[in-house]
This record gives C-alpha cells, sequence and structure tokens, in this order.
C-alpha cells in the first residue's frame, strides 16, 4: 500500500486554522503527534468520545490520506485537545473484538461525521501518567 500522501497545503491550513475553530464547539477535538516520516509537529482535527475513565475513543474514515494514523503507529505518544484542554495519552488501536462497538459508539457520538468510518483505523487514547 505504501506510504500515506503528505497533506496538501490546504489541508495543513485547514487543520490549523477551521479544525481550531471547529474545537471550540467540542464536538471535535485536536490530536497531536510526531510525524512518522518527517518527525515533525504534526496535528489533526478529529471527532471523538470522551470515556469517563478519561480515555478516549477516535477514528479513521478511511486507510488513505490519513497521514495522523501512520503517526500514531509509528510514535504512540501524542497530545489531544478538547475545548483547548491538552492531555497527554498513548494510542492503542483498537482490536478486530473490540471494533464493531468502537464504531457503533463513535458513529452515535458524531453521527453523519462518521459515515465511512468501517474502512479505516480506530484508537483509544489511554491517558498517560
Amino acid at each position: 500500500m505504501g506510504d500515506p500522501p503528505v497533506p496538501n497545503l490546504l489541508t495543513r491550513t485547514f487543520n490549523s486554522i477551521g479544525g481550531s475553530l471547529m474545537a471550540r464547539s467540542g464536538r471535535v477535538g485536536i490530536l497531536r503527534t510526531t510525524g512518522a516520516r518527517t518527525g515533525k509537529a504534526r496535528s489533526a482535527p478529529l471527532g471523538f468520545v470522551l470515556h469517563a475513565d478519561g480515555t478516549v475513543l477516535i477514528g479513521s474514515g478511511s486507510p488513505e490520506n490519513r497521514g495522523w494514523t501512520a503517526n500514531l503507529k509509528a510514535n504512540p505518544s501524542c497530545t489531544f485537545s478538547i475545548k483547548g484542554a491538552e492531555k497527554r495519552y498513548r494510542a492503542r488501536p483498537v482490536t478486530a473484538d473490540g471494533r464493531e462497538a468502537a464504531v457503533s459508539e463513535l458513529k452515535a457520538s458524531a453521527g453523519s461525521m462518521t459515515e465511512r468510518l468501517t474502512w479505516g483505523d480506530v484508537f483509544l487514547l489511554e491517558p498517560e501518567a
């Protein structure tokens, strides 16, 4: 399959400006990762489910064009901001056993934003001590 394509300027601009504006609503959080190939700081606006135990569930609608999934696989340490409150997490891919329930939970929370979620990766972010 190869490496995911590098996001173009329009995507990066949306992620930095539009994603930040959407994050103020609380429906979208900002994931900050380290680039798998570049080692540079990267950010992506994502729908999420916040659990009572402090874990955060996030998912990708597509296995292609999702650099953040490659970043989490290469370096699972990340931060996630909800309404400006940023916390450190360690990402863990959701296993096949829990995937259907996780996708259902994301769809119930984020609605139409998750129409293609079944195609991509799903991660559980666990708070770092």
